[in-house]
């Protein structure tokens, strides 16, 4: 998985871009094909945003966003938001997958 960390209007530190990597590759286990992460930080006036895309494979990507005071409490709340969407994401694959053949055969 490729992380590509991106700043706007301000620099980030060392240790901001190592959390946010770590924190990243933590979605792998949800079992999505993620080829590539985008992040996003932003900042503004009064408030600090950011903004996760996952690319994954065979699939649309997936985007969320955080904002607060601080680019700790943004970045976990775009974690958070990926990984609910991973969740659901995977809960629509296994539910439309078919029986096995065993078990649809012991129904009948």
């Amino acid at each position: 998985m490729e992380v590509r960390i991106t700043s706007r209007h301000s620099t980030l530190p060392e240790s901001l871009r190592d959390r946010t990597e770590e924190s990243l590759s933590k979605l792998n286990k949800y079992g999505a094909h993620i080829s590539a992460v985008e992040v996003i930080f932003d900042e503004e006036k009064n408030s600090k945003k950011i903004e996760g895309i996952l690319h994954i494979d065979r699939s649309a990507p997936i985007v969320a966003t955080g904002e607060g005071d601080e680019f700790s409490e943004a970045l976990s709340q775009v974690n958070g938001r990926l990984g609910r969407q991973l969740r659901k994401l995977q809960k629509q694959v296994k539910d439309h997958r078919a029986l096995p053949l065993t078990k649809a055969l012991s129904e009948e």
